[in-house]
């Protein structure tokens, strides 16, 4: 094997060749993310940052925060799987076969996948589609995938509504696994926060009395617990994952009328979407296959067509109790 010393002009001309055409592309850095999660299966989210940072150095200097956000998107689309003590795991390709195209979702890096399916996957931001699905299903056979439905590539089979049901259930958890009031402060007091729902909107706020509440860590980190009403330093509390908090914030709102609203401004065939708040992962997984995000507005403005709103609109008030206000 012959080993050849690169020079930073030729770096860059090679970063050019990925996805996106420059080398600080978000669909380039996607790539570099998913080479390295997918070539190793598993490693711990800090050092994939770390080394893909590490990689770029010949070229150009990288924050690892522009990767760390890079790496966010990549766990919302679902081509990389952050599990609990922060280590990323490489997934299986997934396909989903939409009007026109099919959305594609796999740590497999891009240029890789489109030669195992035989054809061009196409990249914007962190995610992958392909225009044609003929013979799709037997490529993506080939590479032990699947083809599924939005419905359940979102997971919505194994996760309930944002309803009262689902609050029962955290107050049964609160009775059965409640942890002692303060435990997790051994290095320090915590700054908690609560939900709090009110006509006029839902955020996280500064008290001393609520159910679902929130707190960084003194290391970048974040705590998220149940309780059944004062703070977690002072009342018994059982812990949340990400995802059973964000469902719990709009199963409280639901409890709040005006609290939760989903506000459609209608224009021709078009239709925009404006959402009270960040939606769990399930239903943000399953509306980015219905809609396109409107640009820099985190997730909370959806442009869709006209003729889809109501099927959009209805599944979002079943299952997150969304009000919806249409002008």
């Amino acid at each position: 094997m012959t080993l050849a010393l690169v020079t930073r002009e030729d770096a860059v001309k090679r970063l050019t060749q990925l996805p996106g055409g420059v080398p600080d592309a978000i669909e380039a850095l996607s790539d570099f993310v998913r080479a390295e999660v997918h070539a190793r299966q598993h490693a711990p989210r800090a050092t994939v940052l770390s080394r893909v940072a590490r990689l770029l150095a010949p070229a150009l200097v990288m924050e690892e925060e522009r990767i760390d956000a890079v790496c966010d998107a990549l766990e919302r689309e679902g081509d990389v799987v952050l599990a609990p003590g922060g280590l990323l795991y490489a997934t299986p390709t997934r396909v989903v076969a939409l009007k026109k195209t099919a959305r594609i979702f796999s740590s497999v890096p891009t240029r890789t996948l489109a030669a195992v399916l035989g054809r061009e996957v196409f990249a914007k931001a962190a995610t992958r589609a392909v225009a044609s699905v003929d013979g799709l299903a037997e490529a993506v056979m080939t590479i032990g995938g699947a083809m599924v439905t939005p419905e359940v590539w979102a997971g919505f089979d194994r996760t309930p509504p944002a309803d009262a049901a689902f609050l029962t259930k955290l107050e049964q958890r609160l009775e059965w696994q409640a942890l002692g009031a303060g435990s997790l402060e051994k290095d320090g007091p915590l700054e908690w926060r609560t939900w709090q729902s009110t006509p006029e909107g839902m955020r996280w706020r500064r008290s001393h009395e609520g159910r679902l509440w929130w707190a960084r860590t003194r290391f970048g980190g974040h705590h998220r617990a149940w309780t059944g009403r004062g703070s977690p330093s002072t009342s018994p509390f059982v812990e949340l994952n990400p995802d059973d908090t964000d469902r719990a914030r709009f199963a409280l709102s639901r409890e709040v009328a005006g609290a939760s609203v989903l506000r459609v401004v209608r224009s021709g065939k078009c239709a925009t979407l404006e959402l009270p708040a960040w939606l769990p992962r399930p239903e943000y997984r399953w509306l980015s296959m219905q809609a396109e995000p409107s640009p820099d507005t985190k997730g909370l403005r959806w442009e869709v067509a006209a003729h889809d709103e109501a099927m959009i609109t209805k599944l979002l008030a079943e299952r997150l109790g969304l009000v919806v206000e249409a002008t």
